[in-house]
């Protein structure tokens, strides 16, 4: 398994930061087009959620983002020092009515919970854990690369 680890400031700017780590972890580890989509809206959806509600009391936090892959398996883990917050929690989001708009929030957790495979949460020692996890089909290397990744002459 290969990982990375991006230290993020509890600031909207720093999502951009997260997204080009994903894109190049992405082409890097060869990630299939449509699991890095869906893996990049699961990762703005959870680290714009800790941005915006871990800290009620404001101040300047970082926080840990790791993405992870196997042959079959990309992962994110967000772990933050904010309130406590289990996103298996989340209810339903309210059903828009043809009157009015539905309420804000519940939108994005309802959205990783249908883009993901595997969602957990831990509060340990005072910090949030949340792991998601995607499951993909390996494309298969073209004939002329070696299973290493390197080109064959």
């Amino acid at each position: 398994m290969r990982s990375i680890e991006v230290t993020l400031r509890n600031n909207p700017a720093d999502i951009s930061v997260i997204r080009s780590a994903l894109d190049r972890f992405g082409a890097e580890e060869r990630i299939p087009g449509k699991v890095l989509i869906e893996m990049q809206v699961v990762l703005d959806e959870i680290v714009s959620n800790v941005i915006k509600y871990a800290w009620p009391g404001g101040g300047s936090h970082d926080f840990l983002v790791r993405l992870s892959i196997d042959h079959t398996t990309v992962g994110v883990e967000v772990v933050d020092d904010g309130q406590a917050y289990d996103p298996r929690d989340a209810p339903m989001p309210a059903p828009a009515s043809s009157s009015r708009r539905p309420p804000p929030g519940g939108l994005g957790i309802h959205l990783i919970k249908q883009l993901v495979d595997f969602l957990e949460y831990e509060r340990i020692d005072e910090h949030n854990r949340v792991s998601l996890k995607k499951r993909f089909v390996a494309a298969a290397l073209p004939q002329n690369e070696a299973s290493d990744g390197k080109r064959r002459a």
